[in-house]
């Protein structure tokens, strides 16, 4: 049995497998609705950043900073789909999509953050976890047990900066494989700023940075909190339309299967949950009142012994 935090999520792991058809047919590579989506959360920023430039007042940026996050964060989603290769069989025009509409804008790059999500999942649960490892430099803002007032509390902290350290220490562990790559993410904030002030928007670039390292670390903490907290795995959540459009676009909430078939396009995962057996679906509600529940666990401590320590 692996070692759960709470006792409500104490099971035996029951998972089922995909045959070979069936993950060929699920995991094909798409580029739609990626493409549409990925336009869609790029539509709300447009309309965020116009409402801050035509109507600026305190209640508008501060709307217009929330809604620019949240998107960012929803392409964070779907660079990180991109990451598994999942838009096109054409590597380079895989990662190209992938660095222009999701990760340049984002300061990152896709071969950068491929490396790090890697070794995530690979050592899942374990010391050399790299988003642990993350959590342990941050602590104690990770340690369980933690009630929703108190993941309020830092998420609060988090729109008036708190979290920028967090932003560089992504940035510096996300770096590229390539020097040369770091190229085109400059010329792309170049190109982007220099056109927005010879347009006379400065505003929204303002906005779009501010939001970056405010709204956006918000809603990228909130999630992290779904997924694999409390165990030594990988949480198994439900989430409500809007639960899911707030802290988890993209079919992100279906993180267990995502960990089981990396392979998987984000918009196929809720078909891999109807065909997979697994650990009990937990509702928000589950999930944060088994975290406000748990034993003491210190922030980033490794529930799982690595592979090569049981060597």
């Amino acid at each position: 049995m692996t070692d759960i935090a709470f006792d409500s999520n104490i099971r035996e792991p029951k998972t089922g497998r995909l045959d070979i058809a069936t993950l060929r047919e699920l995991g094909a590579r798409a580029l739609f609705p990626w493409l549409t989506d990925a336009a869609m959360d790029w539509l709300v920023i447009a309309a965020a950043v116009a409402i801050i430039q035509l109507w600026p007042h305190v209640y508008t940026v501060l709307a217009g900073i929330l809604i620019i996050g949240n998107r960012q964060h929803a392409l964070a989603i779907l660079g990180h789909d991109g990451t598994h290769y999942t838009i096109s069989r054409n590597a380079a025009l895989n990662d190209f999509l992938t660095n222009l509409f999701c990760f340049w804008p984002l300061g990152l790059t896709v071969s950068g953050y491929r490396a790090l999500h890697y070794a995530h999942h690979k050592n899942t649960g374990n010391e050399n976890d790299p988003e642990l490892g993350h959590k342990r430099m941050r602590s104690p803002q990770w340690d369980l047990p933690a009630t929703p007032r108190t993941v309020l509390r830092y998420a609060l902290k988090d729109l008036i900066g708190y979290s920028l350290a967090d932003y560089v220490i992504i940035v510096r562990f996300s770096k590229p494989r390539r020097r040369s790559e770091y190229l085109p993410l400059a010329l792309f904030h170049m190109l982007a700023v220099s056109i927005l002030l010879e347009l006379g928007a400065w505003p929204v670039a303002a906005a779009w940075y501010f939001s970056l390292v405010t709204s956006f670390m918000m809603f990228f903490r909130l999630r992290l909190w779904l997924e694999h907290q409390g165990t030594d795995d990988t949480q198994r959540v439900g989430l409500t339309p809007w639960q899911a459009s707030l802290l988890s676009p993209h079919n992100a909430w279906h993180h267990w299967e995502h960990h089981q078939y990396p392979t998987v396009p984000y918009h196929r995962l809720p078909e891999a949950r109807q065909r997979l057996s697994g650990p009990a679906i937990l509702t928000l509600r589950d999930l944060t009142g088994a975290l406000a529940s748990a034993r003491h666990i210190p922030s980033g401590a490794a529930l799982k012994v690595s592979a090569d320590r049981l060597t």
